[in-house]
């Protein structure tokens, strides 16, 4: 395999396994650093928090999300590139250097990952109809230490290899949000859905050249097998703003628990053989967020997964923390650019460091579309004899295209009614009319000032 970095992009082309680990599904979220949980965001709140399809800022209409990530931990790739490189290389073919490859492709920890995801919701007030597609898929170094002498690699008979597992998991399903009558800034929501999965576990063997990338693919599709299921989601969304009147910064908490009934998928014969057990679980996740607007046009948002979520990769654990702002430019309900940065790291392993996140949109009437992208500033190498390339650690993107109504702000006074609006005509305003004064009162008036100007006619000499 000559360029096994490539593994990466059939990784995402495969269209594998559900997000043990959570995925960023959709560019808004992925600009802010991957927080979404507490910031309504129309119908893909089915995703993030069921609970905001019942909050007011919450649009209606329909929107197509997308996220994809893939990380690369270890040294997996340079090693498995030095190992093809020496068995095509005579001057490269010493013990050391074949040790050396295969210390760094066997290395603890080491492996490819990758998942991604789409959305389809459509939003009619409180409620959402969504069609999600995940994918997360794999690849794992398994060294093969008995064939090790440099003419053994020479002759390809060394059978290292990645083992490549995922699936790939669609949901169906209805989403639902309110305010509580009781408990007025508190939403709760959730979802019901139909999943179905079709899980894959296939091996690509470093040295076999015949092998291609569309061999591994007929040979994923193959073995897999497909299977149903169903998946409960609950969220809980706290606008403190509504609770309490006047409260500085309008504050947002929130709770998302994902596949709370810990779904479960047959698994290929393959992956049983290989002590992988028969069924493929999609754990239960738990992730905070919270959220504050110091102005209508500046929203801050931060995201904590709760629980220490698994991946594909042995060894390696998911547990992202973002955090992120976003500046609206004009913000005019009929023209809007929004301008995104944000932090993001997985607290489980650090090997990837800090993610950069950007992103921006254009929101022209109702239609509505965003881009973002995140970075890991730390590299990893394709290989270290001959030619190499290094990439970042760990990346992602995300793109959303929506066309979205209504989910304006509610500002009148929290627990009152608000002021009726002045009619256009009241004909209480009208002034009456002056009443006729009765005659007798006139004449009585005229003789008093006639006895008064006479009283003061005596008077003079």
């Amino acid at each position: 395999m000559k360029q096994l970095s490539a593994l990466v992009a059939v990784l995402l082309a495969v269209s594998p396994a559900h997000a043990v680990e959570w995925t960023v599904l959709g560019a808004r979220a992925q600009g802010m650093g991957g927080a979404g949980v507490a910031v309504p965001q129309g119908p893909a709140d089915n995703y993030w928090n069921p609970a905001n399809l019942g909050h007011a800022e919450s649009k209606s209409g329909f929107s197509l999300p997308v996220g994809a990530h893939f990380g690369i931990t270890g040294t997996v790739l340079e090693g498995a590139n030095d190992l093809d490189e020496i068995a095509n290389n005579a001057a490269l073919q010493t013990q050391a250097n074949v040790d050396a490859a295969l210390a760094k492709l066997g290395a603890s920890g080491n492996g490819v990952r990758a998942d991604a995801g789409v959305g389809l919701n459509l939003k009619i007030k409180k409620l959402a109809v969504f069609l999600n597609g995940f994918a997360l898929m794999g690849a794992l170094p398994q060294v093969d230490l008995a064939a090790t002498l440099p003419a053994q690699i020479a002759a390809k008979t060394n059978n290292s290899k990645l083992v490549v597992k995922g699936a790939n998991v669609s949901e169906l399903g209805v989403g639902y949000g309110h305010e509580l009558p009781f408990a007025e800034g508190l939403f709760l929501g959730g979802n019901l859905k139909l999943m179905q999965a079709k899980v894959g576990y296939a091996d690509a063997f470093i040295l076999r050249e015949e092998q291609e990338f569309g061999d591994l693919l007929d040979k994923m599709k193959s073995g897999a097998r497909t299977s149903s299921s169903f998946g409960v989601d609950l969220g809980a969304l706290w606008d403190l703003e509504r609770t309490f009147d006047g409260i500085p910064l309008r504050p947002r908490v929130g709770l998302t628990g994902r596949n709370l009934n810990n779904p479960k998928f047959k698994q290929p014969a393959a992956a049983t053989a290989a002590g992988r057990g028969d069924r493929f679980t999609v754990n239960p996740q738990a992730r905070f967020g919270a959220a504050i607007s110091p102005f209508n046009w500046w929203n801050v948002a931060t995201d904590l997964d709760m629980t220490k979520n698994l991946t594909t990769v042995d060894g390696v654990a998911s547990r992202q923390w973002g955090l992120g702002s976003e500046f609206n430019v004009f913000n005019r309900s009929w023209i809007n650019v929004p301008l995104r940065v944000g932090l993001q790291r997985n607290l489980a392993d650090g090997r990837s460091g800090t993610m950069l996140t950007f992103g921006a949109g254009l929101n022209l009437a109702h239609f509505h579309v965003d881009a973002s992208v995140a970075l890991s500033p730390k590299k990893v190498r394709t290989q270290s004899t001959g030619k190499t390339e290094e990439f970042p650690r760990e990346a992602a993107v995300g793109l959303h295209v929506g066309l979205l109504f209504g989910g304006e702000r509610d500002d009148a006074p929290r627990g009152r009614p608000s002021a009726e609006p002045a009619p256009l005509f009241d004909p209480k305003a009208i002034p009456e009319p002056p009443q006729p004064v009765p005659t007798e009162r006139v004449k009585e008036a005229m003789e008093k000032a006639q006895r008064e100007l006479d009283a003061e006619a005596a008077k003079k000499p």
